[in-house]
């Protein structure tokens, strides 16, 4: 059973017609009929604002019930409330934040994740993660490691001395930003402290910093934390299973 059935499967449970179930998250007319692998971050949260019984994961995956349960632990005579958590999926697209030597990455338009995690309680406030490529901002993030990020609308919010992920047209690049001398840029430094130990450059850094107009960067994501681990403890919801 594909998503769009089990849309279909939960309205009609509802007794919802696919009419009304679209009108109540502000999409077109056959938009249901139109999904062919996986909905949204922005309607997924909807959904859960507007129908908080929906068993997010048997949407996306299929694996029940496809209601949540409200049924409350034994008590022996104490009253307590129902503290089921909403499921928080963080879109992951698998694509490189650059941490090292400013190498291309693709920077062609994602419409789609490749995967959504599921953090529980973490990062409620972010909106999107992303893979570290390279070790200059090694140790704090490790090649390989994901970063989880919030973008950041307002370029004259930036807090210096705090990590963000810079886009611009030829790269996309993970740093420590600082106040730079020169005026309308940003200092981008490297956390990674290593030095040339011979030749030229013997003593200097590995990872310099370097200052980069602010008005090419076109976006910028404040870095709320890093996932790394040596195996898997959170679901991760991939597309290929939401056929």
């Amino acid at each position: 059973m594909s998503v769009k059935e089990r849309i279909k499967k939960f309205s009609k449970s509802e007794n919802i017609t696919i009419s009304d179930f679209e009108k109540s998250i502000n999409v077109a007319n056959g938009y249901v009929n139109s999904i062919s692998k996986s909905i949204g971050i922005d309607k997924l949260e909807l959904l859960l604002e507007l129908y908080p019984k929906l068993n997010i994961e048997w949407l996306l995956t299929g694996k029940p019930p496809m209601l949540k349960s409200t049924e409350l632990p034994a008590t022996d005579g104490l009253q307590v409330e129902n503290t089921e958590k909403q499921i928080k999926l963080i879109p992951f697209y698998d694509i490189n934040a650059e941490a090292g030597t400013m190498q291309m990455s693709n920077m062609d338009a994602v419409a789609q994740p490749d995967e959504w995690i599921d953090a529980g309680d973490w990062f409620r406030d972010a909106d999107t993660a992303m893979r570290v490529h390279g070790d200059s901002m090694s140790p704090v993030y490790k090649s390989g490691s994901i970063v989880v990020m919030r973008e950041v609308q307002d370029k004259n919010l930036i807090i210096y001395g705090q990590d963000y992920v810079l886009e611009t047209s030829e790269y996309r690049v993970i740093k420590r930003l600082q106040k730079s001398a020169e005026k309308g840029h940003w200092f981008a430094c490297s956390v990674n402290e290593e030095v040339w130990e011979k030749g030229d450059l013997a003593g200097r850094l590995i990872h310099e910093p370097f200052d980069i107009d602010i008005n090419n960067v076109y976006r910028v994501f404040r870095v709320l934390g890093c996932v790394n681990r040596t195996e898997s403890s959170r679901i991760i919801y991939a597309n290929k299973n939401l056929k």
